[in-house]
């Protein structure tokens, strides 16, 4: 029964948009395209229609609900216009759009997107390496323990974008993210349990995305564990997160921005997994190395496409431990970085200075090494694209950042309020 009732309604439709193209005269009329939004963030789930000049909207609207010859479709006509714009918002099915693209008094059909405010936002208790993100000049206070600083940013702030931090995990619940962080879909790569038992990964986080420490403060956060409590992995469990990341950018087709705080020696597989995953359209940011030498001998920092970055201090200078080299785009603040921790015992990896004593949720540390500087460039990345409203290519991202750095390819003193 189902299926010819659907199948009488799909012969309806054919006839009916058969008579319309072809018209009483025989002219062909075009299907009218339908835009799709491509900014940052969900639709409204309706479509805004625009009419052509002289074109009756109460005529439009009665042909398109009965159909043209008594075929009845679902539509929800929530607003219509005929002041400035002649028009109106409806929310409609596959049928409901066919017939309209069929009606020639239609000028244009668009998924109804979304807009954002542009306030600015000045935080005062900031870290250093916010601060000198947006600052225009060398901070005057060169004291990196201290959160008294100001980070000025627009509140879009990351909204729409997803950020993959592949690491030791995440420490979701910690109040600075704000309940955006969550585990992914496939969240542990490796033999390991799914938590940060290390606090690499949390504090990562919190440097790209989080709500006092971070630079895309309205971001996602999607944790995937690759590496061990001591903090190393296998390769094969990383480039199976990133084959898996791939998987959900294909799907989602949201902004996505992968932070990979790690490195070892050159990989060829694991050097194409990354390139070909910036193929795909996805921002791959990754950590220079600390071993003050050449970037180019090190994976994945030496792939070309994704965005390296090597660590700066309060000064605007090259950290001590920093890899350099051509393969290094932009250097970011790495050094004395705090950011969010793990309410728990120390790990046996790191040494970390606790910047304040720990208070449930609520603790942070002092950290430094390039795996600081890449979250602060993969937050920017995240807020760049939310503030501009659309996506751009890794590649157009990777040259405006190289763009805006100062001499030296120290990224500081950029306009957060200037969309791409």
């Amino acid at each position: 029964m189902l299926l010819r009732i659907s199948l009488h309604l799909s012969l309806l439709l054919t006839l009916f948009i058969s008579s319309v193209l072809s018209g009483p005269t025989g002219l062909r009329h075009t299907l009218t395209e339908i835009k799709r939004y491509t900014g940052v963030g969900e639709t409204s789930g309706r479509y805004l229609v625009t009419l052509k000049e002289g074109a009756s909207r109460k005529t439009l609207i009665n042909q398109l609900v009965k159909g043209g010859k008594g075929l009845r479709v679902p539509t929800e006509i929530v607003y219509e216009w005929g002041t400035v714009c002649n028009g109106f918002a409806a929310h409609l099915d596959p049928v409901s759009l066919a017939l309209l693209q069929a009606l020639p008094g239609v000028e244009s059909i668009e998924e109804d997107g979304v807009m954002q405010t542009t306030a600015s936002i000045t935080q005062t208790n900031a870290t250093w390496g916010l601060s000198r993100l947006s600052s225009k000049t060398k901070l005057v206070n060169q004291d990196a323990s201290q959160l008294n600083f100001e980070y000025t940013y627009d509140d879009s702030a990351g909204a729409g974008v997803d950020i993959y931090i592949i690491d030791t995990g995440v420490q979701v619940e910690h109040t600075d993210f704000g309940g955006r962080a969550q585990w992914a879909q496939k969240p542990v790569f490796g033999n390991y349990k799914q938590k940060d038992g290390n606090g690499h990964g949390t504090h990562v986080a919190a440097t790209a995305a989080g709500t006092t420490y971070g630079v895309a403060k309205k971001a996602k956060i999607y944790a995937i564990k690759v590496l061990s409590d001591k903090g190393s992995g296998a390769v094969s469990d990383i480039i199976s997160a990133l084959d898996f990341v791939a998987e959900k950018f294909r799907a989602s087709g949201r902004p996505t921005v992968v932070n990979m705080s790690l490195g070892g020696e050159k990989n060829a597989a694991l050097d194409s997994t990354v390139a070909n995953l910036v193929g795909l359209g996805v921002h791959v940011v990754v950590a220079a190395g600390n071993d003050n030498k050449d970037a180019e001998n090190y994976s994945p920092a030496r792939v070309t496409t994704a965005i390296t970055v090597g660590a700066s201090t309060i000064s605007d200078s090259k950290a001590s431990f920093s890899n350099f080299g051509i393969v290094v785009d932009v250097f970011a603040p790495g050094e004395n970085v705090i950011s969010a921790w793990p309410f728990r015992s120390l790990p046996v990896s790191l040494p970390v200075s606790l910047h304040v004593p720990c208070s449930g949720e609520s603790c942070n540390a002092s950290l430094s090494g390039t795996s600081m500087a890449s979250p602060h460039v993969a937050g920017l990345v995240a807020y760049l694209i939310s503030l501009g409203g659309t996506n751009i290519s890794p590649e157009a991202m990777e040259t405006k950042l190289k763009e805006w750095a100062l001499d030296g390819g120290m990224l500081a003193g950029i306009d957060l309020t200037l969309k791409l």
